[in-house]
Formats: C-alpha cells, structure tokens, sequence
C-alpha cells in the first residue's frame, strides 16, 4: 500500500482524526499491512503485547474463551476501526483474542515505535486525546445500550448505525448485514432466537423489510423517533 494512502487511511481513524499530515506521515512510516486468510487469529488473550490494528478490508471479532470453552464475542470490527490500542497505554498482554471472520486485510502498528514517537512529541499525545475521546464516547454509549436498553431498542440503534455507514451512494434507505445474526446476537448482547423475534416484530410493524442481509429501513424517521423518545437523544 502506497504511504498517501496508508495517511489517508489513518485520517479516518478517530484516534489519529486531529493530527495534522505530517504526524500522520510519522505514524504511516510505522505501518505494516498485512493480508490474512478466514480464521487467522492476530492474536490471543495473555499473549505479550506487541501492537494494535486497524482493519482495512474484511471483518475481525475480539472474544474471550471460558475456561469450558464457551465463547463471549466482545465486538466485531470492520473497516478503519482499531484494536488492541488501549493495552498499549496499560502496559498489559493483550486482553482477549483477535480473529479474522472473512478473508481480510489489516494494518499494523508497532508499539515500541510508536511509543517513541509519541515520547519526541507531546503535542501529538494530546491532539491523540482528542481523537481518543471520540472512541470512548462511542465505547460508552455501546455499554449505555447493553446495560439500559431492551433488545429491540438495541437493534433499532444498531441499524440506524450502519444506515448511516452504508448510505453514502445508495438512492434507497437499504443497508446490509456485515456478519452473521449469531454474531450481531452476541454483539447487542442477546440471544439468536430473541434477535429472530425482534427481526419478526420491526417487519410486521412495516419498520423493514428483509431478504437475506439485505434490509429495507421502511420508515427511518419514526425508527429514529423511538430511538430519540426512549433514550433521549
């Protein structure tokens, strides 16, 4: 990947959306991109830290495994979001395991460089803070849904979310599925059966219209009412 596209692609990132183009050229100096096949683990929970990642292309899940085997999706990343940052901060290993859920292409970024980096420039650490504060209040108002809101609340949120990722370039109010329903079931922390049912009700109130991953938002202004009603935004 070329270095302007590569700063272009970091300009996204909310952590780095305040520093200026040349504090971006540092950080692209750092970067590895690297293509990874379905499955492949970045890495697993206690493993030494060495790096965060941004996803680029495809889909990755960070989970935790109990110790009978049993799986807690924790979130499902996709393109131009981060993982893996906030241990580099802590000093920790790497807190949960990191694996690819389709064919996927991520960057890489060291820690030790990027430390150093950070050291010779204190002003970077702050326009960073910044950038850092955008991710927390989106981290909180994910806990605010699992914790003060019901499934349907939570799902209604979720599809106005991607609505407004995916709407760019389409003329219908239509967004698609970017992972499976067992997936999206543990990420709004519910169950398969109970986000089928939610699905079911949001179509027979005519909300949406479903076939396959593709959904039809029917009627996003009274979505976003309810949404704005209930939680008060």
């Amino acid at each position: 990947m070329e270095i302007e596209h590569i700063i272009a692609t970091l300009h996204l990132i909310p952590m780095f959306s305040e520093l200026r183009e040349d504090e971006l050229r540092d950080i692209a100096a750092l970067c590895h991109v690297r293509e990874c096949e379905k499955r492949t683990l970045l890495f697993q929970e206690g493993s030494p830290y060495r790096g965060f990642y941004v996803v680029l292309e495809g889909s990755v899940k960070v989970f935790k495994l109990s110790p009978d085997g049993r799986e807690t999706v924790l979130h499902v990343l996709f393109p131009h979001q981060t993982l893996a940052e906030i241990p580099m901060f802590a000093g920790e290993d790497y807190p949960a395991h990191a694996e690819c859920l389709a064919r996927s292409c991520v960057m890489f970024i060291e820690s030790d460089g990027f430390l150093s980096l950070l050291r010779r420039n204190p002003e970077l650490s702050l326009r960073m803070l910044a950038g850092l504060s955008k991710r927390l209040r989106h981290l909180a108002g994910q806990l605010e849904d699992l914790t003060a809101h019901d499934v349907r609340t939570r799902l209604i949120h979720y599809l106005l979310d991607e609505y407004e990722l995916q709407k760019p370039g389409r003329v219908l109010p239509r967004m698609t599925l970017r992972t499976s329903k067992s997936l999206l079931a543990a990420q709004i922390g519910t169950t398969l059966e109970t986000l089928s049912r939610t699905f079911r009700k949001l179509e027979a109130e005519g909300l949406i219209l479903m076939k396959g991953k593709s959904i039809l938002l029917q009627d996003v202004e009274r979505m976003e009412k309810e949404y704005g009603r209930i939680t008060g935004q």
